[in-house]
């Protein structure tokens, strides 16, 4: 099917906007970014084969029961200069108040006029499919990467984490775009964890029964965790806009296909009475190891990154960090998932821990993270867009930070 083209004009040039479908389109969709970030030496490029795969069917479990479309746009001399993602879930459209639509993966010069573009040919789209408002920018898939405008924190992102320039806030604001959620990245030393507080609770339960096992996860019981992982995340998540169920062969497929990269070691699954009761979810930021590759993991750039991986001697962690079950909440397993948390082979090996994609509005996990000593890094911002005069846009809370 050939791509559709759009051309668009501007005062005295013209620019050109196609839908990406063909290999030669997903090259320029790939170079937007390099010409962004050319001069900044923060940025780290995502892997193209990614970001691609988000938009294949058969790739990304969403176009089960989603759709997208992608866009790029070309400035008057023919050059890659913005890009945009638009797409709908269709599944998450049944729990929502009115049909929602999300755009994702913009990158663009700053010209305020390609922005503008960009938007209004997602905007066609979504509203095309009878959207009322839109969430962006958004991943197509799982809410824990690729979630939000960076506002805060312009350092070397983590994998798979938002970077842009201070600008892009303002192109989407001129655009309609309300700030509507606040995204927390919080960071700790895993050897000033604040053990302190959770000593009593952990002394109490120890004396008693002693009916909490927190397990390191073991490969070979791969069949296990991953019923056991799911029942857990499933329940403590469940309740969140936007949320999208775990099954456990899609925790499989994940485990197997980051077998070379994750430490055991911090990854546990706790347990009352032998049940699931709670998880702790870190993996070893691989951002850093991946810079030279320029975005292209390819068959002499992929063993050398493993190598610098295994031959790093301290490490940073990112994860979702924790998740309890909501029957278990008053057992104590959260102090019993830090102190894992707290070993001496994580001390050692890792001397920076993220917890991504915390919402601001979820004051409870907020307050139990802050309670362990961890604080407030950088900050992203989530923004909605109403498509229908009957719908207010309301904001969530938002921290001072």
């Amino acid at each position: 099917m050939p791509a559709d083209i759009y051309l668009r004009s501007h005062n005295s040039f013209t620019m050109t906007i196609i839908e990406v479908q063909e290999p030669k389109h997903w090259k320029l969709f790939h170079q937007v970014p390099h010409r962004i970030y050319i001069n900044d030496p923060n940025w780290i490029a995502p892997m193209e084969g990614d970001v691609q795969g988000t938009f294949t069917p058969g790739k990304n479990l969403a176009f089960e029961h989603g759709e997208a479309k992608v866009f790029v746009l070309l400035d008057d001399q023919g050059k890659p200069a913005g890009r945009i993602a638009a797409f709908i879930d269709h599944r998450n459209n049944q729990i929502q108040p009115y049909p929602l639509g999300g755009i994702g993966y913009f990158e663009c010069i700053n010209e305020p006029s390609y922005a503008q573009a960009l938007f209004d040919t997602a905007e066609t789209y979504l509203r095309g499919k009878g959207m009322k408002a839109i969430d962006g920018p958004i991943n197509f898939g799982g809410r824990d990467k690729f979630w939000g405008l960076l506002q805060k924190g312009f350092d070397p992102p983590l994998f798979q984490e938002t970077y842009n320039p201070p600008y892009y806030s303002r192109l989407f604001e001129a655009n309609g775009y309300i700030a509507w959620e606040q995204i927390l990245t919080m960071k700790g030393h895993p050897n000033t964890i604040d053990l302190d507080r959770l000593r009593a609770v952990i002394q109490r339960v120890r004396s008693g029964n002693n009916n909490i096992q927190v397990e390191t996860y073991n490969p070979a019981k791969l069949e296990k965790y991953a019923l056991d992982f799911t029942e857990v995340y499933n329940a403590a998540f469940g309740h969140y806009e936007h949320f999208r169920p775990a099954d456990p062969e899609g925790f499989k497929k994940l485990m197997k296909e980051v077998k070379n990269i994750i430490d055991p070691k911090f990854l546990g699954i706790a347990y009352y009475e032998d049940k699931p009761a709670g998880f702790c979810a870190f993996f070893p930021d691989i951002n850093p190891y991946l810079k030279f590759t320029k975005g292209k993991l390819n068959w002499w750039k992929a063993p050398l990154f493993l190598l610098k991986l295994k031959l790093s001697r301290q490490r940073q962690a990112k994860g979702t960090g924790f998740g309890v079950h909501p029957a278990y909440k008053t057992k104590g397993i959260f102090a019993f998932i830090v102190e894992f948390m707290n070993s001496d082979y994580i001390q050692k090996r890792y001397h920076n821990i993220y917890l991504t994609t915390v919402r601001a509005h979820n004051k409870e996990a907020v307050s139990i993270y802050m309670k362990t000593g961890v604080w407030i890094d950088r900050v992203h911002i989530g923004y909605r867009k109403s498509l229908d005069e009957n719908i207010v846009v309301e904001p969530n809370y938002f921290m001072e930070v």
